[in-house]
């Protein structure tokens, strides 16, 4: 069935699928689930009073909250409302806060923790164009709820605070007042246009203040139809969720698993995804490069060398062979049939049991996969669907699909969304209903991405091969202009260094500069092994740094990669972190995306250092 707009989509799964599990998390050891038709009633019961708080349609209201299901009872309720949500990452600062509740101009604000709520207060009463006591509403969680979502404890204090709880009890729960509730957002959902806003998303962007993002009920409907077109949504089935709601990848996924009648599974910590895929046992996520190459370097280091190691060569070379006849249709030999049986039995299920067992999707964005981890995947017959977009295009541009699936690439653009290049500079420009009409209070910065046509300017650089995929190979913004005029786009090298295990993260150094450098941020764990492994005798990080065999080995990992480089895309000097790069210090997206500036502005006494001062 079609749907005209998202609310529409949304609200018919919720009655189609009422005896299906819609949201799972595990809270204390054990599994709590909402079914459609619980999160009917609930998002029902809390559009009302949000509404009787005061606000209208239109109305903006804030969620500063970490995964949980009660963000999507939220925005669920926002969406049924009429409401606009404005997502706030959890790892803003108090001025960050306050920037996006001024700029969005929001009446309310959903808090995930305590921790969230104290600093957003010190956003509100330390800004003096802000209400002091704009109604907040504390979110049950593991952290600081009792049993029944309650109130000990909980920093509640005040009149303008309240626990969601608390907001669900100013409306009855009794039959004849749900049945009217339900009644009056069925006709409200008749009357939802096309181009109502749903969300206003603030991009984490790289580099610059952030900007608001509309995303419209239309370009949601094209997102949703799009992957319904490309991908088999299996009913009832679970999907894992541990990107962050406020970002738009995880967000948008997130209405399609609803939208299917699927499971939700919440991830409410990130550090243990990789025992949750056991522990949930997902049919599809989507995730950042980051968790498939930490999946990849660990299957090598449990190869170790020797007869191990030449097994496990042994039944990917057999894997690959067959996915990849098997992919282009080509007969599959008697032998290899048998040797593929065999190579399944000994090691390609173990790569499928480390991601919680077979996929139906599986994607990756945010960031290029490097192709020898999507082989990898690709070998033990887990096809990593890689994708590009943008928060402007709700995010979804173009993706490989079953049946369309090439290594490099974004794949094909999705059905309703057009894409080409521009002749001279080689930008990636996109057409279509998934394109926002604007950033939010800004036509200046608007008229700056989206010319008179319609086409909207991504920033990056690529082409569309001949048999119509998509390649990224860089930003414009990113791009290096050396002293000596030469152009030299950072990211393909950055790439090649973090492909090496004992390289977290690198960021290239070279605009307006006599030569290129580098900061590396090592991995530790990976270094501290070989460190051992080697005999090398540190106690701590910083003895590791000091190693000259360490620093030996960044030197020699650099030269290699510039071998078949032209000078002046060689990296002449570098320098080792000693502390990791993160999302709290704003030098990581939420998406694991270097943010170059802050990098460079924290250690400008390096970037000095490499060139003389």
């Amino acid at each position: 069935m079609s749907h005209r707009t998202l609310t529409s989509w949304i609200a018919t799964s919720l009655r189609e699928n009422a005896d299906l599990v819609a949201l799972r998390v595990r809270r204390r050891g054990d599994w709590v689930t909402t079914t459609y038709g619980e999160l009917d009633t609930i998002s029902a019961r809390l559009a009302t009073a949000l509404l009787g708080l005061g606000l209208s349609p239109g109305d903006r209201v804030a969620i500063l909250a970490g995964n949980s299901p009660e963000w999507s009872m939220v925005d669920v309720a926002c969406l049924r409302a009429g409401l606009v949500s404005v997502p706030v990452y959890t790892t803003n600062t108090p001025h960050q806060i306050a920037h996006v509740l001024r700029d969005s101009g929001s009446r309310v604000l959903v808090c995930g923790t305590p921790d969230l709520l104290a600093r957003a207060q010190v956003a509100l009463t330390e800004n003096d164009d802000l209400d002091a006591a704009m109604p907040c509403i504390l979110l049950p969680g593991d952290r600081h709820a009792d049993d029944d979502g309650g109130r000990a404890d909980d920093g509640t204090e005040g009149a303008h605070v309240r626990t969601l709880a608390d907001l669900l009890g100013t409306v009855p729960d009794d039959a004849d007042t749900l049945s009217r509730i339900q009644a009056d957002l069925r006709a409200r959902e008749s009357e939802v246009d096309d181009d109502d806003p749903v969300t206003i998303v603030y991009t984490s962007g790289t580099t610059g203040d952030p900007k608001g993002v509309v995303i419209t009920q239309r370009a949601y409907v094209h997102q949703l139809t799009a992957i319904e077109t490309l991908f088999d949504m299996p009913r009832g089935e679970r999907n894992m969720s541990f990107l962050p709601l406020s970002h738009a990848y995880e967000r948008a996924w997130t209405y399609v698993v609803l939208g299917a009648g699927m499971q939700s599974c919440s991830v409410t910590d990130p550090k243990v995804v990789a025992s949750a895929m056991l522990d949930i046992q997902p049919v599809s996520f989507v995730s950042v490069p980051r968790l498939y190459e930490k999946v990849y370097a660990g299957a090598y280091a449990l190869a170790g060398e020797g007869a191990k190691r030449r097994l496990f060569d042994w039944g990917l070379r057999v894997g690959a062979d067959y996915e990849e006849r098997r992919r282009e249709g080509r007969p599959i030999p008697r032998s290899l049939a048998v040797r593929h049986k065999l190579a399944d039995r000994l090691v390609l299920h173990n790569v499928r049991d480390v991601v919680g067992g077979p996929k139906c999707v599986m994607a990756a964005g945010g960031a290029p996969l490097r192709r020898e981890v999507e082989e990898f995947f690709l070998a033990a017959g887990l096809p990593i669907y890689q994708g590009y977009g943008l928060t402007e295009t709700s995010p979804l541009v173009s993706c490989n699909a079953p049946g369309a699936v090439k290594s490099g690439t974004a794949g094909r653009p999705v059905p309703g969304t057009m894409v080409r290049i521009a002749a001279e500079s080689g930008e990636i420009l996109v057409r279509g209903d998934n394109v926002t009409p604007g950033y939010f209070g800004r036509p200046d910065g608007t008229s700056e991405v989206i010319d008179a046509e319609g086409w909207f300017h991504t920033g990056d650089i690529g082409h569309i091969d001949t048999q119509g995929f998509l390649v990224i190979t860089d930003r414009i913004k990113d791009l290096i202009v050396t002293m000596q005029g030469k152009n030299v786009a950072p990211g393909p090298i950055e790439s090649a260094l973090t492909a090496d295990p004992l390289v977290e993260a690198a960021v290239v150094i070279g605009d307006a500069r006599p030569y290129l450098t580098a900061l590396i941020q090592p991995a530790f764990e990976e270094l501290r092994a070989r460190a051992d492994d080697k005999g090398w005798d540190a106690d701590t990080d910083d003895d590791l740094l000091a190693l000259g065999e360490v620093e030996a080995y960044y030197d020699e990992l650099i030269g290699r990669l510039g071998r078949n480089s032209a000078r002046y895309e060689r990296i002449q000097k570098f320098r080792l972190l000693a502390e990791p790069l993160s999302m709290d210090a704003g030098e990581l997206t939420p998406t694991l995306k270097v943010k170059r500036g802050p990098v460079e502005r924290r250690y400008a006494h390096l970037v000095d250092d490499m060139y003389g001062g």
